[in-house]
């Protein structure tokens, strides 16, 4: 007697009964007597973090980071969010060059800006002085070091550690100077090159660097006074925000840096 086809209908039922089983088992009552599904498909990527434009450095994904956290970072602020943004911005180059900017200019801006909110859900008061605008900046590095490391902050999902932080980048027009006459540039963690960390830029001393970026107004810092020296200390609260570029140069002075023989490295590249 043949028994195969008795076989086939007993596997498939036995089939059925698995699959009957697997679905009970993914709809069960809780203790409490509500059903609760158990999730299979894969969470969504809404944090995750894509430029809307071509990246103006040769930039490297980091997933643990850039999966999650988004352009308008961490915090549920409509103004933090603004903020996030605008230090997310990687598309201010377009097909222009930078517009080299003085030491004088951010400390103008700074006075133009002294009394605008820090908290700004518009950021069209600043955008009209200058927000958003692709810039250079020639200085010296007096520190660059990784930021908030330990709690994270909110353009950066408040995620702890170096890969999920800011580099921080003191700049002075002499190194001999107080910090409090400083300016400042911010290396975002997005798609950050492997290239670009702080030991590179501390090795930079004696020699002036020049920095492209977005011109941004961080209004959650506070210029130093004759009366305040607020940590993090700087001259104006206007900085190069995110970095584009980083060029170092092989002459050990700002003026002739300035000059048209003035040769430059690219910090990927030392």
């Amino acid at each position: 007697m043949n028994t195969l086809p008795t076989f086939r209908k007993s596997r498939t039922a036995l089939s059925t009964l698995l699959i009957v089983f697997a679905i009970g088992f993914a709809v069960a009552a809780t203790s409490d007597g509500k059903t609760k599904t158990r999730r299979t498909a894969p969470k969504a990527k809404s944090g995750s973090f894509t430029p809307p434009c071509s990246l103006p450095f040769k930039g490297v994904r980091n997933p643990p980071f850039d999966d999650r956290c988004g352009i308008a970072g961490g915090s549920s602020d409509p103004a933090k969010q603004a903020e996030s943004r605008a230090k997310n911005n990687f598309c201010a180059a377009g097909s222009q060059p930078a517009r080299a900017i003085t030491y004088n200019d951010l400390i103008k801006l700074q006075k133009r800006s002294a009394n605008i909110p820090k908290k700004l859900p518009d950021r069209s008061v600043v955008k009209k002085l200058g927000e958003g605008r692709y810039v250079s900046f020639v200085a010296f590095i007096k520190n660059a070091h990784y930021s908030d490391v330990n709690a994270g902050e909110a353009v950066n999902c408040n995620i702890p550690g170096r890969t999920t932080n800011d580099i921080h980048i003191v700049l002075l027009q002499d190194l001999k100077q107080d910090e409090c006459l400083s300016t400042t540039a911010e290396m975002s963690p997005h798609y950050r090159p492997p290239g670009w960390t702080d030991k590179k830029l501390n090795a930079t001393t004696g020699h002036p660097v020049r920095i492209s970026g977005q011109l941004f107004f961080d209004g959650s810092h506070s210029p130093c006074t004759a009366t305040s020296r607020p940590n993090p200390k700087r001259a104006s609260v206007w900085e190069i925000h995110p970095v584009y570029s980083v060029e170092v140069c092989s002459q050990t002075t700002i003026a002739a840096c300035q000059s048209s023989t003035a040769k430059w490295t690219r910090l990927s590249e030392l």
